[in-house]
């Protein structure tokens, strides 16, 4: 294997990748989100790992079966790999990640989705992400999305999650085309407005809208025959965070059509 420097083509693009990646691939350092590059078969360009670093047996076998998937591979010095290092405890292993594309016509069987409408934190799109996973949720809809389902703070906070769910990145209007297209009932998820959110049953195909941070959901979504869905709260708090939110609503339609 070859050995490369700081500057070595390869690692120049690597920091280059970090601090902005193109759309279409993510980048990680997280030995969860490498495993599921390597369970899910996604494609790895660029594979950067510190030769002296003494790994443990479980992260040597998948630091093999990395590089055999790799397309690109080189061996970086301890040092070097802390320059790229995105996170405290890291796995001493950066990969170029491939995100797999989507079309609509992919989502068209689909029974439940979330619809993320101009999400902007990371942290709550990962979250967000990782309980979707766990409750079985079809795929996502990302709607004039402000952080990139690529961004590397999603990828690390959704514990690769955003790299097996199906989604689609799309603007308002073609969001509106798509629900009515594929026949979905959109429930807006309000901190007041509508039922209580364990009233409905969700026995046809499901989309839950969860909308920005701030400005919560685009106001035209009221403008359409949608439901609307609220988390009762007895606290001094007039709403919950979105990924609280959004996990709470995906739970509950897990469970329901579980049920049937």
């Amino acid at each position: 294997m070859e050995k490369i420097g700081k500057n070595h083509e390869k690692f120049k693009l690597m920091k280059d990748y970090i601090k902005k990646c193109p759309l279409g691939i993510t980048i990680s350092d997280d030995l969860q989100v490498l495993s599921i590059a390597v369970e899910y078969n996604l494609e790895i360009d660029l594979l950067l790992y510190d030769y002296e670093t003494e790994y443990k047996e479980d992260t040597k076998d998948l630091l093999n079966k990395l590089i055999n998937k790799a397309n690109q591979v080189y061996e970086i010095s301890h040092a070097s790999y802390l320059s790229l290092a995105l996170k405290e405890n890291h796995a001493g292993i950066i990969a170029l990640i491939k995100l797999k594309e989507y079309q609509k016509e992919n989502f068209k069987d689909f029974d439940f989705i979330m619809v993320l409408d101009r999400l902007e934190i990371p942290g709550n799109i990962g979250t967000i992400y990782r309980t979707l996973d766990s409750a079985k949720c079809d795929g996502v809809l990302l709607v004039d999305p402000i952080s990139k389902i690529n961004n590397e703070k999603i990828t690390s906070s959704s514990r690769g999650c955003n790299l097996i769910i199906p989604t689609l990145s799309m603007s308002y209007n073609e969001a509106q085309e798509f629900i009515k297209e594929y026949k979905f009932n959109a429930y807006l998820g309000e901190p007041k407005l509508g039922l209580n959110y364990q009233e409905y049953d969700y026995d046809e195909k499901v989309a839950i809208v969860v909308g920005n941070e701030r400005f919560g959901i685009n106001p035209d979504w009221y403008n359409h025959k949608n439901k609307k869905v609220y988390i009762p709260m007895d606290g001094c708090q007039n709403s919950l965070n979105v990924g609280v939110a959004a996990s709470i609503l995906a739970y509950e339609v897990y469970m329901k059509k579980r049920r049937r």
